[in-house]
């Protein structure tokens, strides 16, 4: 075996020593994506640190602290996805108009109640130390709660208005998503108190924004030529210039792809059949506007669920061809792509069904391998963190319900993306 030593900065590599001689970890193995270590990890799979900055890796307790959020959003999203079933079955089997306005408020209050435990757990106990007091978790969080629960109230009666005029939800559907996309700044503002900055980077166009949950990634604002992308603040002080290029540069390449106009019609057309085909089901049209606008949200909370399982396998293209993208450019993106799992908190799952059906942004064992593939094929865009916004409209409140989101304002309206 090769035993040549290679100097980079201060640190000696040398090919062909033992893992654990050149690390002291037993069984680790280094790999051929430039200065990456992959260390296998306690449940499979392989964890990617940067060997020159090895604080960058995520620790065993990251790891555990991410199984415990995913097992928390299972639930959460579990109980909704029976409540809805439950709900459904009321209107389909026992052939009544019920529940009528009181009872439809009073099983709102219950969800809420119920949602509102999952986001204590979810934004107190499972989050990355620091952890939030209570006393400083609450404040936060009444205001997203309150802005989030006036905001599916007034989807709410624009839903009611379109089964009024149309006969059906569709055109309520596609007023609102077309509302959350032009107001997303406006909204996360009001969500998480945080207002975006502008600013420049290298000459261009940017927007910054404030917010204290590590896992908050930005994205990007508006479509067309006015698009801009939004990043956290914290990031142009904590990233190096290679990485925050690397990150710029993705994010300008999606801008000019129009990925996100084009994930917003996609995840239209979806919307609008998910509110027809269950308007058709469950004869939504011929009951009372209280009974249809129930079945409407649990039917839509039942297709929100299957979008979750679907959609996250077709995202992952867009991330991979952003990444390909970047490195083709010339800015090399394998130490941002390291980066990114430690400050969102999760590098996908060693399970291979896990893995595809929860994580829209694919593990940094496979970005890392796919930089060494050819892109193919037709790129949607990020559908599956998007829909988790744009399923405001749909009177559904699953988008805050899953592993990433439970407990954390501004993930409800920038989920973690890449």
């Amino acid at each position: 075996m090769d035993s040549r030593t290679h100097h980079n900065g201060d640190l000696p590599i040398r090919f062909g020593a033992s893992p654990s001689q050149l690390f002291g970890i037993e069984g680790s193995t280094v790999r051929a994506y430039g200065f990456t270590l992959g260390v296998p990890r306690a449940a499979g799979g392989v964890q990617y640190c940067n060997i020159l900055n090895p604080v960058l890796c995520m620790t065993p307790a990251q790891f555990q602290l991410a199984r415990h959020r995913l097992w928390l959003g299972i639930t959460n999203v579990g109980l909704w996805v029976l409540f809805s079933c439950a709900g459904l079955y009321w209107l389909a089997f026992k052939r009544v108009d019920a529940p009528g306005a009181p009872l439809l408020l009073a099983i709102g209050a219950v969800a809420i109640a119920a949602q509102a435990v999952f986001d204590l757990v979810g934004g107190v106990v499972l989050m990355p130390v620091p952890r939030a007091s209570i006393r400083t978790f609450l404040p936060h969080w009444l205001r997203g709660a309150l802005g989030h629960t006036l905001a599916l109230a007034t989807v709410g009666m624009v839903s009611a208005f379109s089964l009024r005029l149309t006969g059906g939800f569709g055109a309520g559907v596609a007023v609102a998503m077309v509302a959350l996309a032009l107001g997303r700044r406006h909204v996360l503002r009001a969500i998480a108190g945080a207002a975006t900055q502008a600013r420049t980077y290298d000459g261009a166009a940017m927007l910054t924004v404030a917010v204290n949950d590590p896992a908050f990634t930005g994205g990007v604002v508006g479509f067309g030529s006015r698009a801009k992308i939004l990043i956290p603040e914290s990031w142009l002080a904590t990233l190096s210039k290679a990485e925050l290029d690397a990150e710029v540069y993705r994010r300008q390449w999606q801008i000019a792809n129009a990925m996100a106009g084009r994930a917003f019609l996609l995840l239209l057309v979806w919307s609008l059949l998910g509110s027809l085909s269950g308007t058709y089901l469950f004869d939504l049209a011929q009951r009372t506007p209280a009974a249809a606008l129930f079945g409407h949200a649990c039917w839509m909370t039942l297709w929100a669920f299957t979008s979750l399982l679907v959609l996250p396998v077709l995202s992952r293209r867009a991330v991979f061809a952003a990444d390909k993208a970047a490195a083709e450019s010339g800015h090399d993106p394998r130490n941002w792509i390291v980066r990114f799992a430690d400050l969102v908190g999760e590098d996908g799952n060693s399970n291979n069904a896990v893995q595809t059906i929860f994580y829209p942004v694919p593990s940094t064992e496979r970005r890392l391998e796919h930089l060494a593939r050819s892109a193919s094929g037709f790129v949607p865009g990020n559908l599956a963190r998007s829909f988790l916004y744009y399923s405001w409209a749909t009177f559904t409140p699953l988008g805050r319900a899953v592993h990433c989101n439970v407990g954390r304002p501004a993930l409800w309206v920038y989920p973690p993306s890449a």
